[in-house]
């Protein structure tokens, strides 16, 4: 045990520069680490022992542990109420009571949803309060309010592995099992409008970039993936590219484009033109990855099938070049990222620990306005919001710009002039929005042409 202690610390020791701490778990951590940015916690799923630990992102302290009944998986995936402050949870084999809600104040489980969900990961539907969530056969759809399931949805297809929210269209995408459809629910009466043919062996995994309307659909077999226009649900392209099925598919909605993991590489695809602009391969397997959206970096990590340490590496997604690598771990099972602190979280199942990272880099510069001054969408967050609103866009034309929140009926409840830019180096990007006097719900600020649809949450 002392020795294993010492392994714990070795990291810290090795790392000071980049890893805040390493965190010892006592247990193997499997899939899924999630981030909820309520109370700024992160639970952890652990593997023998079926528990789940309850990690306090601002005191680096584990703040409650959550047990499971003997003989549940390991492996789950969770969604976020924001709206309620709820976490529903999915486990990777069949059992009698499969969902698990966790009421995010206390830390506790409040019920066990009777369904088999088979770890496909859930979606919440924010705008009907409900979630979406399959099981290799159908669709169940659950009432938030009363964490009862309302209907169960079922097509010839088998519905797996994934189920997507459009939130302006306000339906969700099922992927499927042993063909290529990807199958279109409207969420105002949950009924099936579309079956869509995609050429995509076993539809696995999706993103949807609401900017665009598109979402984008790799396979579990294969060579092929595919873009979806949800405005009228048509296959609009296809690509000849594998697809890694343990890791999602990312959006990065500042540089507006979708990183494809592909075992051992991983490809950018731009989302204007739909075309792969770069591809960016190593000698070893890519296990997991996360985008921190505020510095603009993908983190991933290349696992090593020897006894060496795994490696870390960072990516701006500016130029899509490597800035920073580092060992780290063994085995990396799973990342989350922390908007709020600025920090990367990393759990290794070898080791057993999970590492604190700061998403600093020592001798990258940040030029926030380089990077956006080439692009003309703002970027905001937190998201949902609460108290406050920042809002970052490009000051690369003189005078002043007004930003402009609509509501969902079209009516507009705020404005607020930017400062006037004098130049084009100007570092004034930034701006904070008060949002006292708004009411929970879906908003959307406009700034000159750009729109971006945001949350206020309770």
């Amino acid at each position: 045990m002392i020795i294993k202690k010492l392994l714990f610390l070795l990291p810290v020791l090795l790392y000071a520069q980049v890893v805040d701490t390493v965190i010892p778990l006592f247990d193997e951590p499997r899939e899924q680490l999630f981030y909820i940015s309520e109370g700024n916690k992160l639970y952890i799923n652990l593997d023998q022992t079926r528990r789940f630990f309850v990690f306090d992102c601002s005191t680096n302290v584990i703040r409650k542990i959550i047990q499971l009944p003997l003989g549940y998986p390991s492996a789950a995936y969770a969604v976020w109420n924001w709206r309620r402050n709820k976490i529903y949870y999915t486990f990777d084999l069949a059992m009698p009571e499969s969902i698990m809600v966790i009421d995010g104040q206390r830390d506790s489980i409040i019920k066990w949803i009777n369904w088999n969900a088979y770890v496909s990961p859930p979606c919440y539907n924010s705008k009907d309060d409900k979630v979406y969530t399959n099981n290799g056969e159908s669709l169940a759809v659950i009432d938030c309010a009363t964490d009862s399931i309302i209907k169960i949805i079922g097509q010839p297809y088998y519905l797996a592995h994934f189920s997507v929210w459009d939130s302006i269209g306000n339906k969700v995408y099922c992927g499927s099992s042993w063909t290529d459809k990807v199958t279109v629910i409207n969420c105002a009466n949950d009924s099936v409008v579309a079956v869509i043919s995609t050429g995509v062996s076993s539809p696995w995994a999706a993103v949807y970039n609401p900017t665009r309307r598109k979402l984008y659909v790799g396979g579990e077999w294969g060579q092929t993936g595919g873009v979806i226009c949800t405005v009228g649900d048509t296959l609009i392209k296809n690509f000849s590219l594998p697809y890694d099925e343990d890791i999602p598919l990312i959006y990065n909605s500042l540089e507006d484009k979708v990183y494809w993991p592909a075992g051992y590489s991983f490809y950018v695809i731009d989302c204007v033109t739909d075309s792969i602009i770069k591809k960016i391969e190593y000698s070893s397997p890519i296990k997991s990855m996360c985008l921190a959206g505020g510095s603009n970096r993908l983190y991933f990590v290349t696992y090593n099938y020897d006894s060496t340490a795994d490696t870390l590496r960072v990516l701006d997604c500016h130029n899509d070049s490597v800035v920073s690598q580092l060992p780290i771990g063994h085995h990396s099972i799973d990342m989350s990222c922390n908007p709020n602190n600025h920090r990367i979280y990393v759990t290794d199942q070898r080791d057993s620990v999970l590492f604190v990272i700061r998403d600093e880099l020592p001798g990258i510069e940040e030029n926030r306005q380089s990077l956006l001054a080439n692009h003309i969408p703002p970027e905001i967050y937190p998201n949902p919001a609460k108290a406050v609103l920042r809002v970052f866009y490009a000051l690369y034309v003189k005078g002043p710009k007004e930003i402009k929140i609509f509501d969902v009926s079209g009516k507009m409840v705020k404005e607020i002039a930017t400062p006037a830019s004098q130049a084009r180096n100007d570092r004034n990007d930034e701006i904070k929005i008060s949002l006292k006097g708004i009411s929970p719900g879906i908003y959307f600020l406009r700034l000159g042409k750009e729109t971006k649809k945001f949350i206020v949450a309770k």
